[in-house]
């Protein structure tokens, strides 16, 4: 029975070199590696927007002379701004008697600063701002609009002004004038 014994024991012996000759041979094989390359794309699509921030004030009508008001301008691409005049002129609903008119031309300006410093700016007179008209470069037909080249404005302020000056031939009949001035702004295309 001593001799089963250490037969056992020599088995045992046996294989626990067996296993450490093993384990040794697989740790020290050069490990091969599998590699996996993934390619990441997506698509940021133009877009543009125009927020008004402040609007046009009351105006005296009594003396020549402006009012502003302001929009912020998001556009990640180039883009061209148009605008219409509903009137071509601050009109009244008052009928007007001889020597007396009961609409006021303007003029109105618009300045949009670029990303990349500058700005862009135009001013047409009221007349050019109603539908159809191609006289000035805001005209809501003109071929080109107000194009911002190649430039772009991410959270620009815009400035729009309307400047007046009272008419000498005739006066300014009493009551409430009014215009609605629309500015569209789209990318290039």
């Amino acid at each position: 029975m001593l001799r089963a014994q250490l037969r056992s024991r020599d088995h045992r012996r046996a294989g626990v070199g067996v296993l450490l000759f093993f384990a040794s041979a697989v740790v020290s094989a050069p490990a091969s590696a599998d590699v996996v390359t993934v390619t990441a794309q997506g698509t940021i699509p133009s877009s543009c927007g125009l927020a008004l921030q402040n609007a046009f004030g009351a105006a005296n009508l009594n003396a020549d002379g402006s009012i502003s008001a302001s929009a912020l301008v998001n556009c990640n691409a180039p883009y061209r701004i148009r605008a219409s005049s509903a009137n071509g002129a601050l009109k009244t609903t008052t009928p007007a008697p001889a020597q007396f008119s009961n609409s006021l031309d303007y003029s109105l300006s618009v300045t949009v600063p670029l990303d990349v410093g500058g700005q862009i700016s135009a001013t047409c007179t009221s007349a050019t701002l109603v539908s159809g008209a191609t006289g000035c470069t805001l005209s809501p037909a003109s071929a080109s609009g107000l194009s911002s080249g190649s430039g772009t404005s991410t959270s620009k302020t815009a400035v729009l002004a309307l400047q007046w000056t009272l008419p000498t031939a005739t006066r300014l009949v009493a009551g409430n004038y009014a215009d609605t001035v629309t500015i569209t702004i789209a990318v290039q295309q």
